[in-house]
């Protein structure tokens, strides 16, 4: 296993547990930009899920390393954009739980393999 390999797949289960807490705290309820059911939520997190998941499993994919790089600045992203929400709102926010974990493993991840 690559250390890329590695952080994605970290990056990854820290995204399972990010998606449970935000399903499990009407994200699709709360989410700014756009009001969603429950349902369409929870199929975008499968549908998700299951294409990074699919990056990881199928190793032929001729873009895999830049897709597996991307999925993990995304998730920094995603850290940012809870905390910072939560900074504006001054109360919990669906996902603040999990956010600083990707922020902190990306740290890791960049100091580790891009220094």
């Amino acid at each position: 296993m690559t250390t890329l390999e590695f952080y994605f797949l970290l990056f990854l289960g820290i995204q399972f547990f990010h998606s449970i807490e935000e399903l499990t705290h009407n994200f699709h309820k709360k989410f700014p930009p756009l009001k969603m059911s429950f349902k369409f939520f929870l199929g975008f997190e499968i549908i998700f899920f299951g294409f990074w998941l699919l990056v990881y499993l199928l190793d032929t994919i001729t873009l895999r390393a830049i897709l597996m790089n991307f999925f993990i600045l995304l998730m920094l992203v995603n850290g940012f954009w809870h905390i910072v929400w939560w900074s504006v709102v001054k109360k919990y926010v669906p996902g603040l739980a999990t956010a600083p974990v990707f922020v902190i493993l990306f740290l890791y991840y960049y100091f580790q393999v891009l220094a």
